[in-house]
């Protein structure tokens, strides 16, 4: 029997689609075009009988057509406002979303340019109640974590140990200096991404990954946004977010880092 190569015979296909209703113009065409070849070949019917059916079936076709053109067009349009779209930055509006927010989560492997130009902005959601967490690569941790964020300048992996150690120097006096709600730890496991995730327990939760890659020009990317309205895959990255924090170390802020 024919078979279409992923294991169906055609027979098998054609009562699928007739018992689902699928198809049925395609069928009833090729029934029409095969009956009028035959009608035509035997001089069964008159001449006009037969271009009455030709036309007819050019018209189901014409039809099919345009239906299947609607279609695509259809999702074309909704492909421009929908779906998981990469990126080569971090959304426009990301820094205000995260001074406006009241939980927010971010993770990488130093985030020593984060801190460093968005302290204050820290320090003000911190000093009106905000919860920020944040996690790091241990600075223990071996090679391969430690170096597993693309930079540009490619540094050594002591180089970025300091960086860490710098980071958490400047998180113990952020919370030092707010007292605020700042949860810190840290993790030996090497990081696939870096990642902001606000408002994480509100219907706008957004969350924005940085996916790490290797030796790459300029900064790892690809980079995209993630809202609940991404179904499964917002679920994905939330839980990889949620079990590196539970499977993490806590840092002792009021100790300052070696």
């Amino acid at each position: 029997m024919l078979d279409e190569g992923d294991g169906v015979t055609v027979w098998e296909r054609l009562r699928q689609d007739l018992a689902a209703r699928r198809n049925l113009d395609v069928y009833a065409t090729v029934v029409v075009a095969l009956g009028t070849s035959i009608l035509a070949a035997f001089d069964i019917a008159p001449t006009s009988k037969i271009m009455s059916a030709i036309l007819a079936v050019l018209a189901v076709l014409a039809f099919s057509t345009l239906a299947t053109r609607s279609a695509v067009d259809e999702m074309a349009r909704g492909g421009r406002d929908a779906g998981v779209r990469f990126r080569t930055d971090f959304p426009g509006d990301l820094e205000t979303r995260r001074e406006t927010s009241s939980d927010v989560y971010i993770i990488g492997v130093s985030l020593s340019r984060a801190l460093e130009t968005s302290y204050q902005e820290f320090e003000q959601n911190l000093q009106r109640g905000a919860k920020l967490r944040i996690l790091l690569t241990d600075p223990e941790a071996d090679d391969a974590a430690v170096s597993t964020q693309n930079k540009p300048t490619r540094p050594r992996p002591d180089e970025i140990r300091g960086e860490i150690r710098q980071s958490l120097r400047l998180l113990a006096r952020l919370q030092a200096d707010t007292s605020g709600r700042l949860e810190v730890r840290t993790t030996t496991s090497a990081l696939k991404f870096g990642m902001n995730f606000v408002d994480a327990s509100k219907p706008n939760a957004l969350l924005c990954i940085q996916l790490y890659a290797f030796r790459q020009s300029g900064e790892s990317r690809p980079i995209f946004a993630l809202t609940l309205a991404d179904g499964a895959w917002f679920e994905c990255y939330r839980q990889q977010a949620e079990h590196l924090w539970a499977e993490s170390s806590v840092v002792d802020l009021t100790a300052a880092p070696v």
